[in-house]
């Protein structure tokens, strides 16, 4: 926002882009709608843990816009374009966002008494996934690990130990668990690609010693 010289030695705050087109018109029903696009980044710059889509589920996005409203009657019978700022209380915001919270906070300007504040609204969004995405994929993180150490503790008893016999059973089951891992994966809710932090602590490991123990079993006892 910029000020210029006005009558009655009042200030003016006007745009800085005087050719900067409205984004919507309002006054002309009871109820008016805005709809204009947020570009989203990281929260927090240097924490690895909330980094959007790599800390699935735990990560937090942030974006923000800033809000201006302007008298454009005034302003065209004054020959000032985009000027005649005024002050925006709060917006209402609607509508749903699956498998996701938002959260926003807003700072009025126009309420500062030092006037080179502007007369701005700033709207700062904070997005997170819901609680219950994070038991979910956490639920999923500890089964595979439990499957895992099972699939393992088996293997060593059967091939180190020699306490248990070998059965059909433990290769069915790891066979098995190597192609339910990664559809379960893709089943949680809002899933990012693959190369996640629980994937490098969670998927890829579960894979690989389930992968190791079918080759050790397979190999000790082929019949």
């Amino acid at each position: 926002m910029t000020t210029i010289p006005f009558i009655k030695s009042y200030d003016l705050y006007c745009v800085d882009n005087l050719t900067l087109p409205p984004i919507s018109t309002l006054g002309q029903h009871k109820f008016e709608s805005v709809d204009t696009g947020i570009e989203f980044t990281q929260y927090k710059g240097d924490d690895t843990l909330s980094q959007p889509l790599f800390a699935y589920p735990f990560d937090v996005w942030t974006g923000s816009i800033v809000l201006t409203l302007t008298d454009q009657v005034a302003a065209e019978q004054a020959g000032f374009p985009n000027c005649f700022a005024l002050g925006i209380h709060g917006i209402s915001i609607r509508g749903h966002i699956l498998n996701w919270q938002v959260s926003s906070n807003t700072v009025n300007t126009c309420e500062d008494p030092d006037p080179d504040a502007g007369c701005e609204l700033h709207v700062k969004f904070i997005i997170r996934r819901p609680c219950l995405v994070k038991v979910t994929a956490l639920m999923i993180f500890i089964a595979g690990w439990i499957v895992a150490i099972v699939i393992a503790l088996r293997t060593y008893l059967t091939i180190v130990t020699r306490k248990q016999r070998p059965s059909p059973d433990i290769i069915a089951i790891s066979l098995a668990s190597l192609f339910a891992f990664p559809g379960l994966r893709y089943m949680l809710p809002g899933t990012p690609s693959f190369g996640t932090l629980l994937d490098l602590i969670g998927i890829l490991p579960n894979v690989f010693i389930i992968l190791f123990c079918s080759i050790f079993i397979v190999a000790k006892n082929p019949s």
